[in-house]
Formats: structure tokens, sequence, C-alpha cells
């Protein structure tokens, strides 16, 4: 049987790997300067292979260090997960993009009625997703779920520009050409840009506005009337039930990204399939609602119900599959 290293050197390694110079490695890890070099001495004799190389700035990790790195950080990700379950109840983790909770979160409570050990937590757009840490995780993807997950496509991505009824009056927004000279807030500047080509502008526009990192904070901007943001229309149909946006040009544009569900193979597979009638009940309701309001330019979503998990109960799935139905 093959002797595992101390996680403390691994560690040390991976600093290094990112750091590559050893007098940063070692402040971050608030060890001594030969404390650092002696733990990759030892791994590379223990080894048998280099795991740097020096060069004109610095250090460089060898192949067999980034190997290494790599599964380092698989393990510790896989041991935190481990750790989380052990102090925290064994508790069902959800991972779900910032704006998508803001559509996701009126059904917390029936959630948790159903399943009470659920854990939410969020991410940015711009941030890599951890699907390591989750056990059940909503997500743009290509046309298969990560290894070691199954999963179902939830809707084809749409979005739409939004603000504040008094700023659309203000700014007299009757057209993509008057919104093309409004304070847009600009997460994504392809995307607005496709937006403008789809609703027939002529000319490029300037994109002049403040640059927000998430498109969920830049909708939160546009609530408080700090300009236009361009937001997936499932967030805007939960939005604009509330009373906190209009969508003064009702016509939405292709996002050209699928929405997945996705859940753990190894997790509780009852949670994961309340987790997802509870996604699909919020959705098909969100979608009924945007429809009632007679938009006809509007597509709140392109729901995908052509791929639906066979492992839940059918029931509950030939009830999620009706609304769905029903609604698109």
């Amino acid at each position: 049987m093959v002797s595992l290293p101390p996680l403390g050197s691994l560690h040390t390694i991976e600093v290094l790997s990112r750091r590559l110079r050893v007098g940063a490695a070692a402040t971050e890890l608030g060890l001594s300067h030969a404390a650092v070099s002696q733990t990759v001495a030892r791994m590379e004799k223990r080894l048998g292979v280099q795991l740097f190389v020096k060069n004109s700035w610095g250090l460089a990790p060898t192949s067999a260090c980034q190997t290494l790195v790599e599964a380092y950080l698989s393990v510790s990700s896989t041991l935190a997960r481990a750790m989380v379950a052990a102090s925290d109840g064994a508790r069902f983790q959800v991972l779900v993009p910032l704006l998508a909770w803001t559509w996701l979160s009126p059904a917390l409570l029936r959630l948790h009625r159903t399943c009470p050990n659920l854990s939410f937590r969020g991410y940015r757009a711009d941030e890599p997703v951890d699907f390591e840490s989750a056990d059940f995780a909503v997500a743009p993807l290509g046309s298969v779920a990560p290894k070691g997950f199954d999963g179902t496509p939830l809707y084809d991505e749409q979005v739409i520009p939004v603000c504040t009824a008094e700023y659309a009056l203000s700014a007299k927004l009757e057209s993509p050409a008057s919104l093309a000279r409004a304070r847009l807030l600009i997460d994504d500047r392809e995307l607005w840009l496709s937006w403008f080509s789809e609703a027939g502008l002529i000319e490029e526009p300037r994109l002049e506005g403040p640059v927000v990192a998430d498109p969920a904070l830049a909708m939160q901007a546009a609530a408080q009337g700090q300009g236009v943001a361009l937001c997936c229309t499932v967030a805007v149909a939960a939005a604009v039930s509330r009373g906190e946006v209009v969508a003064p040009i009702a016509l939405s544009a292709s996002a050209k990204r699928r929405v997945w569900a996705i859940w753990r193979k190894s997790s509780d597979q009852a949670a994961a399939m309340q987790v997802l009638d509870g996604l699909l009940t919020e959705l098909t309701r969100l979608n009924r609602c945007a429809m009632l309001r007679g938009q006809q330019r509007w597509q709140p979503a392109l729901f995908c119900p052509e791929h639906r998990p066979a492992t839940h109960d059918q029931s509950a799935h030939e009830q999620s599959r009706r609304r769905l139905t029903a609604s698109g």
C-alpha cells in the first residue's frame, strides 16, 4: 500500500504552485522560507520527481506537480464536503446562481417543509461553479451534465431589458433606438449587442454605462432606478410580478445558454427530486404570470421538457410535465 504524504505538505505544494515564489508562499502559509523549501525537497525525494523548475521570474510547476496539485484539490474538496456533512447534520447542498435565487427564493419554505435538510448557496455569474461542493446545482451547461452528476435541461435562457417605471417614463423608452441612448447597466456587452441586433437597430450602439459584474447586481441596480439592465426573463417575470421593475420594450432575445438542473449521483435522490419539483413549480408559475400580461414578444423561458429524469416518482414527474405543457 502506498503511504500518502501529509496533507500539510500537499497544501504547501499547492500554494507554491500558485504563488511561484518561495517567499510569497511562505507569507501565505505563515511559515519560514526554509520550511517551504524543505517541504518541497522532501516531497521531491519521496516521489522521485522534480516538482518545480527555476526560471527568470521565480518557479514554474512541472507537469508532475500540476497532476499532484489537481489531485490534492479534488481530495480537499471532497474532505470539505464530508466535514460540512458531518458537522451540519448531513445537509443537502444546493448551489444556484444569484440571479436564479431571485425567482427560486419564494419556494424556499415549501421546499423546507418537504425536505428540511436543504442548504442553499449562491454564486456569481463571473466565477467558476464549484460543483464539487454541491449535491444539486442550477447552472448554464453544454449538452451533458458534469461527471458524477445526473441532470435535465430546464430552459433556454431569454433576456429582456428592465428598469423602473419611473426611469422608463423619464428616459422616454419607447423603442430600441431610445433605449440605446439610455443609461445601460452592462454585465455582458456582447449580449447587449445581440439584443439590439435582434431588435432591428441598424447602427451599433455605444453601450455607455457602468459595468456590473453580475446580472443579479445589475437587476438590483435597475430596481433602484440606476438605469436599464438586461436580464433573464425568468428572473424578470418574478421582479415584474413584485412590482420592482417593468419591461419597457417587450422584446426578448436568446442568450444562447441552456440552463440545467443537475444532482450528484451519490447524493440523496429523493431530496434531489424534491428540489427539482420545486424548481419546475416556480418556473411554471412565473411562465403563466408573464403570459397573462399579454406581451406576445416576451418569451419568459423556452422550456426543455423533452428530457426528464426517470429516477424520481412518476406521479410527480407527470405533474411537472403537465404544468410545463400547460404553461408553454
